[in-house]
Formats: C-alpha cells, sequence, structure tokens
C-alpha cells in the first residue's frame, strides 16, 4: 500500500479540492442541487475544511439532480477532469460516482482493474418510503446487490477463485463470480438494473424521507427530507459549500457529539490506496509494472 504521508497531504489536498470547486461551479451553472456529507460536513461545520486526518471529500445530489450531472459529464465536462460511474466505466465497483482529476492516478485496489484520478465522491440520494423498517429492508437487499458488483468487479487468480470454496461464507461470492467468468458484462447490467428498480422505487419529489442506499451507515442513512430543502452554506478550504439546511440534525443522526474530536488513535483514513501519482495518469500496464519493481 503507497501512504499519503504529511509532506504529500498538501497536495494530494489541494488536488480533491480543486476537483471539488469545479463540480460546485457545474452546479451552480446548470441548477443542480448538491449537500457536503458525513465527514466533508462534519469538516466544513468543525474546521472551516477538511478534517485534518481525512483525505476525500464527499457530497450527495438528489436523485433528479443527480441523474442529470451523469448526463451533462457525459459529453460536456471541463477538460482535465472526468465522471466515473457504473453505467459508463468497466469494472467500476461502486454504485455511486465519483468526479476526478483526469490528470492524476489512483488504483485503490490490485484487484480491481479499474484506474483514476484523485476525486470526490457523489452519492445519489433516493427518495424513501415512509415506513422506516420497510425502507431498511430494501437497503439490505441494495446492499446484497452492490456486494455482487464488487465481486463481478474483482479479478482474482484461479487459486483464489477456487479457494472461496474452502470458506461456506464464501459460497455466494464464488457463484456470482462463476457467473462473471461467462458473462461479466451482462452480469453487471443486469445488477445495476436490479439495483435502480430499488432506487427509482419512490419518486424523490413526493417522498417525506430519503436515503442513500450506496451508504455506508445502514439504518442512518435514512432521514427526513426536511432536514435537506433550503441548503446552509459554510465555508471550507476558501469556497463556499452547500450543507442540508438542519445541519445539525442530520450530522447528530449520524455522528451523534461531532463538535468532539476522536481519540487520537482513531485520527487516520481509511482508505486503502494501492498506487497514486500526484503528477500524471498511467495506466494498468505501467502500473503494474512500478509495483512489480518495488516487490
Amino acid at each position: 500500500m503507497q501512504e499519503v504521508t504529511k509532506e504529500l497531504q498538501p497536495q494530494w489536498n489541494a488536488v480533491i479540492i480543486d476537483v471539488l470547486s469545479v463540480f460546485i461551479r457545474i452546479c451552480e451553472a446548470q441548477g443542480l442541487r448538491y449537500f457536503c456529507a458525513g465527514g466533508t460536513a462534519i469538516g466544513a461545520v468543525r474546521h472551516q475544511g477538511m478534517i485534518p486526518w481525512d483525505d476525500d471529500i464527499d457530497v450527495f445530489m438528489p436523485r433528479p439532480d443527480y441523474d442529470r450531472f451523469l448526463a451533462l459529464a457525459a459529453h460536456s465536462m471541463p477538460e482535465g477532469y472526468e465522471v466515473l460511474s457504473p453505467y459508463a466505466t468497466k469494472d467500476y465497483p461502486m454504485y455511486f460516482a465519483k468526479m476526478c482529476n483526469a490528470r492524476t492516478t489512483l488504483l485503490e485496489n490490485e484487484r480491481i482493474p479499474c484506474v483514476f484520478g484523485l476525486y470526490i465522491d457523489i452519492f445519489p440520494l433516493d427518495g424513501a418510503c415512509d415506513d422506516v423498517e420497510t425502507c431498511y429492508r430494501e437497503k439490505r437487499r441494495f446492499k446484497r446487490l452492490m456486494n455482487k458488483l464488487e465481486a463481478v468487479s474483482t479479478h482474482n487468480s484461479f487459486g483464489e477463485y477456487v479457494g472461496l470454496l474452502t470458506k461456506r461464507r464464501e459460497w455466494g461470492r464464488f457463484a456470482v463470480k462463476t457467473v462473471a467468468f461467462c458473462c461479466r458484462s451482462w452480469l453487471r447490467r443486469w445488477l445495476l438494473k436490479q439495483m435502480d428498480s430499488i432506487a427509482y422505487g419512490h419518486d424523490y419529489a413526493l417522498s417525506s424521507r430519503v436515503v442513500t442506499y450506496s451508504g455506508a451507515y445502514q439504518r442512518q442513512e435514512i432521514y427526513p427530507k426536511a432536514w435537506l430543502e433550503t441548503p446552509q452554506m459554510f465555508a471550507f478550504e476558501g469556497l463556499m459549500v452547500n450543507l442540508p439546511h438542519d445541519y445539525d440534525a442530520y450530522l447528530r443522526h449520524f455522528f451523534g457529539d461531532y463538535m468532539t474530536l476522536p481519540p487520537v488513535e482513531q485520527r487516520a483514513s481509511h482508505h486503502q490506496k494501492v498506487f497514486f501519482d500526484l503528477d500524471k495518469r498511467l495506466d494498468l500496464k505501467a502500473i503494474k509494472r512500478i509495483l512489480n519493481l518495488k516487490k
């Protein structure tokens, strides 16, 4: 794994903050709604910028705006930037999108051959049913589908593949990967169609609750849409960014007392990085050659 050292952190942060600034300009020009999410929202409130030990930026967009953004990104991104999504990017393992600096290189998982640049994560925010338990059951079903998409996107050696049979809890993954060996593209399309059927199940405009199906916080990802509505603006690394209108209710729902710093031993990034280059874009073949030389 490659580490973002203290010396590299300012350059790393500058790249992703620039991506965020371009994303905001696009949203403002096109009238698209977005909100800073998770640790990025905490950073805006508590630090007026990135959490010092964090190394990523998360935003979410209401589904209608998210779909418009992806449609725009397909043909009119500014030079030097790109948007990745599971619909248009081979071996992309996630349901949500990333906006990247196309002049940098990042490989997060050696077994997922998907190379992109330093990025911000863009999560679609969907309408949810009024009953939280029903919505949570839908979210758990969505999570199982998303796990299968990740399995389809992961390229294992034959030994690793056969080794899944030695662990009973991995038999489902073995079955998914067996189908993927025969028809990977078809299976990806089928899984995305199943996930879309859940995500589009409730009209965002008519829903009183919202859900981030691809979010990692389980039940907390379901909450009242009224917390969003008219955004509050906060300073963030020299930018002005949107937070949910009731950002305090949103952040306490996810994190409790978010204004108290976590213990020192918890102040670390949780994102893996197999390889990155902050100055140029390399393809997978070049990355593997460099990694083999380091071994």
